[in-house]
């Protein structure tokens, strides 16, 4: 499998739309390539995407240490600090 796009919409820190093209320059013609920036800029949320995308789950939320923190979840519901759908902002759903 051969990735070619990531088009990533409201997730985290990641506010409206963001494309990942690796078909066009520079990644595409790049080896190999880092995924960096300051904190909270988005790093962890592009790998999210891509786990979310190819699994429908993501190892960080997985594996969270108190799972029985839950925040609402902007209806009457409850999500739980593990749940995946903890990451997406306002409008994505």
């Amino acid at each position: 499998m051969k990735i070619l796009a990531i088009r990533i919409k409201n997730l985290a820190s990641l506010e409206g739309i963001t494309e990942i093209d690796f078909t066009k320059p520079p990644l595409s013609t790049a080896g190999i390539f880092a995924i960096t920036g300051p904190t909270g800029a988005g790093k962890s949320t592009i790998l999210d995407a891509l786990c979310l995308a190819l699994y429908g789950k993501t190892p960080r939320y997985l594996e969270a240490k108190e799972p029985g923190i839950e925040v609402r979840d902007g209806k009457n519901g409850l999500i739980s600090q593990g749940d995946h759908r903890g990451i997406l902002r306002d409008g994505s759903g």
